[in-house]
């Protein structure tokens, strides 16, 4: 099966093709932000989370352009995103044409106040989702696990991990938008 087939695959939405694009891409696209970041659990999150956003926009991509390259810019710009989010980053990073210096500022008591509604919001979507989604996200994102420990714990392989992972953020994005 070629990568022009696969995408089709996966834009209707088949799991088995979202999952190929996923083992073809992962160690390009973690290689990527890694290099730039270089912090483990970070680069892993920026992967999943750029996954998340290819297969969300994939009915947007173009054939007339790379898809490697498609997705490596939809890593970019997660990668800046997630580093403008994350107070423990202080990251600088060459971008061929300019040096980007991204601080994350403490947040204003306003800020603080939609964080805290946001974060009930959130635990209260991660409630609506069925138990191995919501034990998986506990896991990574509360309990702060890496995706070694979560595989050990789960008794998973790495990649499931990583899918299961996936798929649970899908999920609770849809739960937030309030489609399921």
């Amino acid at each position: 099966m070629t990568l022009d087939n696969i995408i089709l695959e996966a834009k209707k939405g088949k799991r088995n093709a979202q999952n190929a694009v996923i083992e073809l891409l992962w160690n390009k696209v973690y290689g990527y932000v890694w290099g730039k970041i270089k912090n483990e659990e970070e680069a892993e999150d920026i992967t999943i989370e750029t996954f998340t956003k290819v297969f969300a926009k994939l009915k947007l991509y173009n054939q007339d352009f790379d898809f490697t390259t498609w997705v490596i810019s939809i890593a970019h710009n997660t990668m800046i995103d997630h580093i403008r989010k994350s107070p423990k980053l202080n990251v600088s990073m060459y971008d061929e044409t300019h040096l980007l210096n991204i601080l994350e500022d403490q947040p204003s008591p306003e800020e603080y106040l939609i964080l805290k509604q946001d974060n009930d919001k959130l635990t209260e979507a991660i409630d609506k989702l069925k138990e191995p989604y919501q034990k998986i996200i506990e896991l990574r994102f509360i309990e702060d696990k890496t995706y070694k420990e979560i595989a050990d714990e789960l008794n998973l392989s790495l990649a499931n991990v990583k899918v299961r992972l996936l798929r649970a953020k899908q999920l609770l994005i849809d739960v937030m938008k309030g489609n399921i």
